[in-house]
C-alpha cells in the first residue's frame, strides 16, 4: 500500500516517483511509524512543529505524511534557488533559508546520501 500511496501522490505534485522512494528511503527507511530525535516523524519525516495536527498521530499515517511531503516538495522544487539534479531535496533537508547558505551543495552529506540511494 505504501508504495501505491507514494506513487500515487508523487504523480499528482509532479514529483519524480523514484526522488519520491528515494526520499523515503533516506528519511526513514520506508518506516511510516519512524521518530526521529528532533521528533520528526512518519515516512518522510515531518517536522511536527511545521505540521501541526490536531491529532499527532496523524504524522504516522502513510497517506497524510505522503501528500503533505509531496506537496512540500513540489513547493520546494519551484522555489529551491539550487538547479542541480534533484537540488530541492536540499531545501527538503534544510529548508528554503538554510539551503541558500550552502555554497558547494554538491559537497553536502544530505545530497550525497540521497544520491548513493538513487545508485543502488
Amino acid at each position: 500500500m505504501i508504495n501505491l500511496v507514494i506513487t500515487l501522490y508523487s504523480a499528482i505534485n509532479g514529483i519524480d516517483p523514484s526522488v519520491a522512494f528515494q526520499l523515503a528511503r533516506l528519511e526513514s527507511n520506508m518506516n511510516p511509524t519512524a521518530l526521529s530525535r528532533t521528533n520528526d516523524g512518519g515516512l518522510f519525516q515531518l517536522n511536527r512543529q511545521v505540521y501541526r495536527f490536531h491529532n499527532s498521530s496523524w504524522i504516522f499515517h502513510p497517506t497524510t505524511n505522503t501528500a503533505l511531503a509531496m506537496a512540500t516538495l513540489s513547493n520546494l522544487k519551484k522555489s529551491c534557488s539550487h538547479k542541480i539534479k534533484n537540488g530541492y531535496v536540499l531545501c527538503y533537508n534544510l529548508g528554503v533559508s538554510g539551503a541558500k547558505k550552502i555554497k558547494n551543495p554538491l559537497s553536502q552529506t544530505y545530497y550525497k546520501k540521497f544520491n548513493l540511494i538513487w545508485r543502488q
